[in-house]
C-alpha cells in the first residue's frame, strides 16, 4: 500500500521566494548564533531548511509537502531523485526536524553544541540546495 502524502501544487517559478526565505532565516540563524541566542538560531536554522527543501521540491516536483508532520517533507525531498546526495542531505534535514519540537515548546533551552550543530547542518543542506539548483 502506498502512503498518500499532503502536497500543495507550486508554479516552478516561484522556487526562488523558498530560496529567499531559506537565506533570510539561515541568515537569523547565523546572526543569533553569535548573540549566543541558541534557542533563536536552533528555530531559524530549521525554518531556513524547511524553506530550502520546499524550493528544491517546488523546482523539480511543481510541489511541496503541506501535511502537518514536517517529515512528510523528507520523504517528497527524497522522491526528486535517488542518489547518495539526496539521501545524505536528507539525513541533515531530518536531524533539524528531530529537534523542532523541543527547541519550539519544550520546557528546557537548546544547548549551544544542539545550536551549533543545527546552523552547520542548515548551511550544509541548504548550499546543496544551492548548487543543485544552479
Amino acid at each position: 500500500m502506498t502512503i498518500k502524502h499532503k502536497t500543495r501544487d507550486v508554479q516552478k517559478s516561484l522556487y526562488t521566494n523558498y530560496l529567499k526565505r531559506a537565506d533570510e532565516c539561515l541568515h537569523s540563524a547565523e546572526t543569533s548564533l553569535k548573540k549566543e541566542e541558541w534557542t533563536s538560531a536552533t528555530i531559524n536554522a530549521i525554518l531556513s531548511a524547511i524553506a530550502a527543501c520546499d524550493a528544491m521540491c517546488v523546482f523539480y516536483l511543481g510541489k511541496r509537502s503541506a501535511g502537518e508532520n514536517h517529515n512528510e517533507a523528507v520523504h517528497l525531498f527524497k522522491t526528486i531523485k535517488d542518489s547518495e546526495e539526496i539521501t545524505l542531505n536528507a539525513r541533515r534535514l531530518t536531524r533539524l526536524l528531530s529537534i523542532k519540537n523541543m527547541a519550539e515548546y519544550e520546557e528546557r533551552l537548546v544547548y549551544r553544541s544542539e545550536a551549533e550543530n543545527a546552523v552547520k547542518d542548515c548551511e550544509r543542506f541548504n548550499e546543496f540546495v544551492k548548487d543543485t539548483l544552479k
